[in-house]
């Protein structure tokens, strides 16, 4: 595959064609590999105007229009011949089953015994259909069509899911089954370019695609970012949020010796064999959950696990973001058992500096984070971390803050969203071939999430820029009609801020102000309700 990245053992001199031009062009649809020139190009594509040509820059193939090569479609004509009196459509966008092309059409606009018919009748006649009666500058091949009814018939494929997929298709983001999968993978993370880098060294999670955004020590913080003044001290928190979703269940099918994992913790699921031997000594976990309205806990020890090998999978993100994390991810097998979940969270920790305070947002929070600490540290050397030295502040997602008694973020509903269409198809593979696709499609996500980046931002800057103003001007009327009483508040925030960003096992216990009173005691709750009032 990097091999096919280069020039390969094409002539750097002549091209093989003709022996007189200079090899710069390759035609990925055609079968012939040997670079041509610029010429012989042109020949081999004047009635192949729908191909994927690309040239070469002297670093790497870099696609072009054949149009850039002196190549245009003719209509109302017959092959090779010239219209006297073309119309020409720069631009004209046709859609194939090899992705989506723009091309320099010529209609035939000859009139009397030479006139071709309609602009739609000389599309039809190519075999092309017209996306609207009059003046198309849009068609679609017969193949295409033909193509989507099949899949549409058989696989049940939308046309915006096929269409979606064209275009990728022209931008080289297509994909394949299980090795074609674990390829483009460890090719997207550089493997294979050198010796140092080689798809046998990969090193734990490389191959995952981490949030550039997120705080990294050596990256993008400042060298005295722990000297930073407690009202700026969030700007350097991690956010990170673990959920599962159930509907990525496997069935008793094949076996890891059978279908083995070609990952093997090289990207977003964890490594399987510690993974498994850390299982066999968990026995049923039994927590019982004081939060109302949750079915999370009540899936632990149930009738759902019977006749799956799994149940689910368990996985970390970051919250601000959407990451999945490298290496933060799981198989469940009796529903959403702590140990999991647990393994979850400290394998992505390997990824992240324990210096940063950490935010951990889950829906089962108030139960989870009772005993974490304690927990972690039955856990195998690989992922064993001593939270108790470490930062965490834990809190409810927005979605399940009712029935809780704790603070709440934001959730990670959205990736759920992504990958539960492709259950279906996971279901029935084998433990390998499973791990691969769900690896493939995390990927995926995390692409799409980082060339989005910077429009994201802009956006939300914009949006916390209006909002602090609005904000700002509320603030400063509601605490003038209040006197004296904010000064006790922020005292009482104060404190409780200043401890939750001790390590866990040094906090005192200061009076959380955003928890529910049991009795008659001051809460901000009853104040921020007397606000929604």
């Amino acid at each position: 595959m990097v091999r096919n990245e280069g020039r390969g053992d094409s002539d750097t001199e002549l091209c093989y064609r003709c022996n007189t031009g200079v090899p710069l062009y390759r035609c990925t649809d055609c079968f012939a590999e040997d670079l041509i020139c610029h010429q012989c190009c042109r020949e081999l594509h004047l009635d192949r105007p729908l191909d994927n040509v690309e040239r070469w820059n002297g670093s790497f193939f870099k696609k072009i229009r054949l149009r850039d090569l002196g190549i245009f479609i003719q209509l109302g004509h017959q092959a090779l011949e010239r219209c006297g009196n073309p119309r020409f459509i720069d631009g004209f966008t046709v859609i194939h089953t090899n992705g989506i092309h723009s091309v320099l059409l010529a209609y035939c606009n000859c009139v009397g015994q030479r006139a071709a018919g309609e602009w739609r009748q000389q599309l039809l006649h190519r075999h092309w259909f017209p996306a609207t009666h009059t003046d198309p500058q849009t068609a679609a091949t017969y193949q295409v069509l033909n193509t989507f009814h099949v899949l549409t018939l058989q696989g049940k494929v939308t046309t915006y899911n096929f269409y979606t997929g064209l275009e990728k298709l022209s931008n080289n983001l297509g994909l394949g089954e299980t090795k074609w999968r674990h390829l483009k993978m460890a090719k997207h993370s550089g493997r294979g370019n050198d010796s140092e880098h080689t798809l046998s060294e990969t090193c734990t999670g490389e191959m995952g695609i981490p949030c550039i955004v997120c705080p990294r020590l050596g990256v993008n913080l400042p060298n005295n970012w722990q000297d930073a003044p407690k009202s700026e001290r969030f700007l350097y928190y991690l956010f990170l949020a673990i959920n599962t979703c159930f509907r990525l269940k496997r069935c008793m099918v094949s076996s890891e010796k059978c279908d083995p994992d070609l990952d093997v913790g090289g990207s977003y699921f964890t490594e399987d064999k510690p993974f498994r031997n850390f299982l066999l000594s968990v026995t049923d976990q039994r927590e019982m959950s004081t939060c109302t309205g949750l079915a999370a806990l009540d899936h632990t020890n149930t009738k759902y696990s019977r006749g799956y090998a799994t149940t689910g999978v368990g996985v970390g993100v970051c919250a601000r973001h959407e990451f999945i994390q490298r290496n933060g991810a799981v198989d469940l097998q009796k529903g959403e058992r702590f140990a999991n979940m647990d393994y979850v969270y400290t394998s992505l920790l390997r990824h992240h500096d324990p210096a940063l305070t950490k935010v951990a947002s889950y829906d089962i929070v108030c139960q989870w984070s009772k005993n974490l600490v304690s927990q972690v540290k039955a856990l195998p050397s690989l992922v064993c971390t001593n939270l108790a030295k470490q930062v965490t502040c834990f809190v409810i997602p927005k979605l399940h803050i009712h029935g809780h008694q704790v603070s709440y973020s934001k959730g990670i509903e959205r990736p759920w969203a992504h990958m539960g269409p492709i259950a279906t198809s996971t279901r029935d593979m084998g433990p390998g071939t499973r791990h691969g696709t769900i690896n493939d499609h995390f990927r995926h996500w995390n692409w799409v999430k980082l060339t989005r980046l910077g429009t994201l931002l802009q956006k939300r800057m914009k949006t916390a820029v209006d909002e602090h103003r609005v904000h700002k001007e509320e603030l400063k009327a509601f605490t003038e009609g209040r006197g004296g009483d904010t000064e006790a508040w922020l005292k009482i925030m104060s404190e409780w801020e200043e401890d939750q960003e001790q390590p866990a096992g040094e906090r005192v216990g200061s009076m959380n102000p955003y928890e529910m009173p049991k009795g008659g005691t001051f809460s901000l709750v009853l104040l921020l309700g007397e606000l929604k009032d």
